[in-house]
């Protein structure tokens, strides 16, 4: 998980950094961080990432921005 790939898929899903920090249990400070590649995605956030959009989602995701 990276932070083109975590804005990505904020943004295709429609949501704020203040709905995604929300949904995380995180600030919206740390989102707007994390997407700006300014702080690591800890592994309890991709955790919450990957179980609140969903594995598979999120995989075929970055192989998308792999492609490109």
């Amino acid at each position: 998980m990276n932070a083109k790939l975590f804005k990505f898929i904020r943004q295709s899903q429609g949501l704020t950094q203040q709905e995604v920090a929300n949904l995380l249990g995180i600030s919206k400070t740390l989102v707007c961080l994390i997407e700006r590649n300014k702080k690591n995605i800890s592994d309890r956030v991709n955790k919450r990432f990957r179980e609140s959009f969903g594995a598979e989602y999120v995989d075929r995701c970055q192989s998308f921005l792999e492609e490109k």
